[in-house]
């Protein structure tokens, strides 16, 4: 059986060679189609002498461009939100621009993009140019609330005749798998600092605690609050007027025209005629994608040119290869781009864009200590947060020389929970038993088939207890709190934006033209002083990329473990009865920032 198997493993082994071979021979031949593809995918077009923007989001906007082999195997590019945000400040000024027509009916971005958004296109508007919105319907089935949002800020509101308005207000959702565990027998044994780190209660709770309910409460009313205020204002209707149709939702389209939420019904192509003909008789669509490429060319020499590097997801030490990876903010890999970003000449300061939950505190330890090199190289880093910057999302941008946040990000929960899940009883239900050896007292620590000893509980306390210290520490230097300012803003409380600006947490309320003033006036340039934002890393070219991947990574760690594995049947096949080396035990990473 073991000699079948190993024949099968080497014929696996040999057909894989033969797959990279051709693989890798057909890349060379092909290189030149390869790197034509790419070229003019992401080449500046010509524009034509009169532009209307087309803009069809569907989804969210990603925060980092898409890197080399991801952007020549997808058929769509999405452009990234800084992206999107810098053509529609270019366009602003750029006089062959007529307008722009925005595609609303599919998009799903979080808030603190919706509100970088909103306040692009009233720049744009702020230039004197008509800013067109449609959407076959504002949530089908689902809130519609982001998608409105966005759509307030242009001059008309297109909807269509079927549609719905679905403003719903806001509400945060929270499962509870506490009841379902016990009935597995899974114990998740897990502890906090403070009472208000939620993080942990979908596990041990049935339901929210009251400091938890509490914590969230306010953050769904400031959320609510700052939706109907935008829109009222920009809608020029009445703010209590607004919140009695959000609570009689959804709305439908002839109520929504009768109550100025939309300005016309109609069908996606009457609002595209009327778009170009506000734009321009002569005016012909580009898509904003397009047209981003445009705006990358320099088009004045930039006063300073600023390194822009992107934290997204969550925290971890080491980020796993992969070639459809989601993001994930590595430690190494940001460590080294800021390094980078210091050693380049030509960069003068670092623009930091955070859209993290957090993740591991040796992580966010090591990238707290990174962004303080630059600092102390004389770099000065803003800090940029996206939707969500908390916990281990804040702990790095508390490094920065300024904290940038919308009123609608989630910042904050300055704490920690950590801890494991046991399965022990789980298995014993299922009749599977086990066993153990052990050497030392603490052996057992990190193990899910068994739970904490009280020795053990003491000792996890305590490390929870100093990761406290250090962050609640850092952050009461970094931000210039007192004991009564830092127990205000921690404990594990999570604030929007707009909350975390009156207790002193961020600097400044605002988003990507805010950062960029926060930069200027740390590099003593003038208000409007034009800048160069250069992603680090580099983008990769995309023929070495697909060749870097073939050699390392995931598809060369899966051979090497073919490889061994048939390596082992042919000693075992020899060796029947041998002792088997002790497995190493499960661990989870503890403790978390999330």
């Amino acid at each position: 059986m073991l000699g079948w198997l190993r024949r099968v493993i080497v014929g696996l082994l040999a057909l894989v060679g033969l797959i990279v071979v051709l693989v890798i021979g057909g890349l060379y031949l092909l290189s030149d189609q390869l790197m034509e593809r790419y070229e003019s995918r992401w080449q500046a077009p010509e524009l034509p002498p009169r532009v209307l923007l087309h803009l069809p989001l569907a989804g969210a906007l990603p925060e980092q461009e898409s890197d080399a082999v991801q952007a020549l195997i997808r058929q769509q590019q999405q452009p990234s939100l800084r992206q999107v945000l810098e053509a529609l400040d270019r366009a602003a000024i750029d006089p062959r621009v007529g307008g722009i027509l925005a595609d609303l009916s599919h998009a799903q971005l979080g808030l603190a993009q919706a509100q970088e958004l909103h306040q692009a296109i009233l720049r744009f508007r702020s230039a004197g140019k008509p800013a067109i919105a449609f959407a076959d319907t504002f949530g089908e089935g689902q809130s519609g609330n982001t998608a409105y949002y966005i759509a307030s800020a242009f001059d008309q509101i297109w909807l269509q005749p079927s549609g719905d308005i679905g403003l719903t207000g806001v509400a945060l959702n929270f499962m509870f798998l506490r009841e379902a565990l016990d009935e597995w027998g899974i114990e998740p044994q897990m502890m906090r600092r403070q009472e208000y780190k939620g993080v942990v209660e979908t596990l041990t709770e049935r339901s929210l605690t009251p400091a938890v309910r509490q914590n969230y409460q306010r953050i769904a009313e400031s959320l609510h609050g700052r939706m109907i205020a935008d829109i009222a204002t920009r809608r020029s209707v009445d703010a209590d007027r607004l919140r009695a149709l959000v609570d009689e939702a959804p709305v439908d389209a002839a109520r929504g025209l009768e109550n100025r939420l939309v300005d016309r019904l109609g069908y996606r192509d009457e609002a595209r005629a009327a778009a170009l003909a506000v734009a321009g008789n002569d005016a012909r669509p580009v898509p904003l994608g397009a047209y981003a490429r445009h705006a990358a060319r320099p088009q004045e020499k930039p006063a300073a040119e600023i390194a822009l590097i992107t934290a997204s997801g969550p925290i971890v030490r080491m980020a796993p290869d992969g070639l459809f990876r989601e993001d994930i903010a590595s430690a190494g890999q940001l460590a080294d781009a800021l390094d980078a970003a210091v050693n380049a000449p030509s960069v003068r300061a670092i623009l930091l864009r955070i859209d993290s939950p957090g993740g591991s505190y040796i992580a966010s330890d090591s990238i707290w200590q990174a962004v303080r090199r630059a600092k102390e190289a004389g770099k000065p880093v803003v800090a940029w947060m996206g939707n969500v910057a908390a916990s281990g999302g804040y702990f790095i941008a508390m490094a920065a020389d300024r904290i940038v946040a919308q009123p609608m990000t989630l910042t904050g929960s300055i704490g920690v929970a950590g801890g494991k899940i046991v399965f022990a009883g789980a298995l014993d239900r299922l009749g599977i038993g086990h066993d153990r050896v052990a050497a030392g007292a603490n052996a057992t620590l990190y193990s899910p088939l068994e739970p904490f000893t009280d020795a053990q509980r003491r000792q996890m306390e305590r490390t929870l207890d100093r990761i406290y210290a250090d962050f609640t520490g850092k952050a009461t230097a970094a931000r210039g709190l007192d004991a009564a300012g830092i127990d205000r803003a921690a404990r594990g409380r999570v604030f929007t934006g707009a909350d975390a600006g009156e207790i002193g947490l961020v600097d400044a309320i605002g988003g990507y033209a805010e950062a960029q003033q926060a930069l200027r006036a740390l590099l003593g340039l003038p208000d409007g002083a034009p800048l160069k934002l250069q992603p680090f890393p580099a983008p990769e070219d995309p023929f070495q990329a697909v060749l870097d991947l073939l050699r390392g990574g995931e598809f060369m760690q899966a051979l090497a473990s073919l490889s061994r594995l048939s390596a082992l049947l042919t000693r075992y096949e020899a060796l029947l009865g041998g002792a088997m080396e002790a497995p190493q035990p499960l661990r989870l990473p503890i403790p978390e920032i999330k």
